[in-house]
């Protein structure tokens, strides 16, 4: 997401010109001082995958050399703000995972991309992702250059030590249920050996017999080495699709609107509306929400769902397999989700049949609370520009006046005439609190699961249903809410009114995990 600079420390290995995964130099037998917990010190360049991320001059984490210019680590090792250093290697894009979740702790995986390729020689080298069965009771090698002992000094010689592989069941009686299927412990029941501070993000390497590969990432856990508290890793094998799109794609990642040259006026994310009064910001008089033409392909997570050829609604890929709209579409099996398209009489990048739908539960209310269904396509998003996924927040982000939020859509408008309803159109809006929402609307109309916003977000201002409401922060957009209705006469009293995706996120990620 953003030009960083992070001092890597690389260590690896070429045989013959040729550039060997997982192999090491050599796997000397002598003891040397303790280290980690219950560890010892590696021989210099002994595992020439591991990386060390520096952030103001200190080090903050590990890392596992995959490819010439990809760097595999945890998630919560990636910020979107890092320092410049010296020893630099140079960071050109970092790409978490969508799916990371700072409460539970999914999905705990980032890649950096590197902007000059490495050159593999004695001390630099990349291993594979474990694609086989991770067994219980297997022994790995966990390696960091984290603390010795429970919220002691980190080191400045690598570490490593041989911890056990636990059964999921086991580690969920450890951690009462915590462990999700993306994650394995690893470690000793008995506790005394384990990473620790400064480890995060680091590799935990397995013998195959041949060489070693990757089995997981040092991820989280409950003090360092303590008894009936193991290592929590992060299980890359379940996440090797990912990162094969990610590479594939040149690690453009969700959220990213390639075209920042043509931009959007801004209005504050938040604005407050008295009951029955005209929204204002500032005192002022707020005008149509400025829509406009899009720039072509600057909305690259927006797609046009189709039957017999014929717009219909709006969806929102959030996924390559996935594209979320609104339940009222009445998405069929057999329609057609069109991609990477900007005016709906041209050719587009990419049209997939609609393989299934899944809606959520209808407690039978009207308007219903409930407005979202999941749209799983028959394959997958081709990778890459224009088709690329939106974010989707954290449980805990909330959005306020620092973020900026916009809306898309086809159609006809009726804010201005000279909009063509074939070419995908834009409109900054600024959220309206439910209190006001309510006051407004009246009737008992606007359910905690809506969010409001400013008129020209409505169906009848913007000529589309299922027009997706994102927010940007720091330059990545998050998806927020699908409009499900607003005023018939596009009037700049009542606000749109979205599907909020926040209460969801459980059964998105249920359903999507699970299919």
């Amino acid at each position: 997401v953003l030009m960083s600079v992070i001092p890597l420390f690389l260590l690896s290995l070429t045989l013959r010109g040729i550039p060997l995964t997982g192999i090491r130099t050599f796997t000397p037998e002598l003891e040397i001082e303790t280290r980690i917990i219950g560890g010892k010190e590696a021989w210099a360049h002994s595992w020439p995958w591991q990386v060390s991320l520096r952030y103001a001059t200190m080090p903050a984490c590990g890392g596992a050399i995959i490819a010439p210019s990809w760097v595999i680590t945890a998630a919560h090792c990636a910020p979107t703000g890092l320092n410049l250093l010296l020893n630099l290697v140079r960071v050109s894009r970092i790409v978490t995972h969508q799916g990371y979740s700072r409460r539970t702790k999914e999905f705990d995986v980032a890649l950096l991309k590197l902007q000059t390729p490495l050159l593999y020689d004695e001390h630099v080298g990349p291993i594979e992702i474990w694609m086989d069965a991770l067994r219980p009771a297997m022994s790995c090698s966990v390696t960091g250059w984290g603390s010795t002992r429970e919220n002691g000094p980190r080191v400045n010689r690598l570490q490593e030590v041989n911890v056990s592989l636990l059964p999921l069941d086991k580690c969920n009686q450890f951690y009462r249920g915590r462990i999700r299927p993306t994650m394995f412990c690893a470690g000793r029941p008995e506790g005394g050996v384990d990473a620790c501070q400064g480890d995060s993000g680091g590799p935990l390497s397995c013998f195959t017999g041949e060489r070693y590969q990757l089995g997981g990432l040092v991820s989280w856990g409950v003090g360092c080495g303590r008894v009936h508290r193991p290592g929590v890793y992060t299980k890359l094998q379940d996440h090797a699709p990912w990162v094969a799109d990610v590479m594939n794609s040149g690690g453009l990642s969700c959220g990213e609107a390639q075209t920042p040259a043509c931009r959007l006026g801004s209005l504050p994310a938040t604005l407050v509306a008295a009951g029955g009064e005209a929204l204002a910001d500032g005192g002022g008089e707020v005008g149509p929400g400025g829509v406009t033409e899009a720039c072509p392909y600057s909305w690259p997570w927006q797609v046009s769902l189709q039957s017999e050829g014929r717009h219909y609604c709006s969806g929102t890929l959030i996924h390559r397999r996935w594209v979320l709209a609104p339940h009222h579409c009445n998405t069929k099996t057999g329609d057609m989700v069109v991609l990477g398209v900007h005016d709906l009489r041209f050719m587009a990048s990419q049209s997939v049949p609609v393989d299934e739908v899944f809606e959520q539960a209808q407690d039978g209310s009207f308007p219903p609370s409930n407005d979202l269904a999941l749209i799983r396509l028959s394959e997958p998003a081709r990778s890459g520009e224009p088709r690329i996924p939106v974010c989707l927040p954290d449980d805990d982000i909330e959005v306020d006046d620092s973020w900026t939020c916009v809306t898309t859509g086809w159609g006809q408008t009726k804010t201005l005439d000279n909009v063509s309803p074939h070419s995908l159109h834009q409109a900054t809006v600024s959220l309206v609190n439910l209190t006001a929402s309510r006051s407004i609307w009246g009737g008992g109309l606007i359910k905690d699961t809506h969010l409001c916003t400013h008129p020209a977000a409505a169906i009848p201002c913007m000529g589309d249903a299922g027009a997706p409401l994102v927010c940007q922060k720091h330059g990545v957009y998050f998806l927020f809410g699908l409009v499900t209705w607003g005023s018939r006469r596009c009037d700049l009293i009542r606000p749109a009114v979205f599907s909020s995706i926040a209460d969801v996120q459980l059964w998105i990620r249920d359903t999507t995990e699970d299919v």
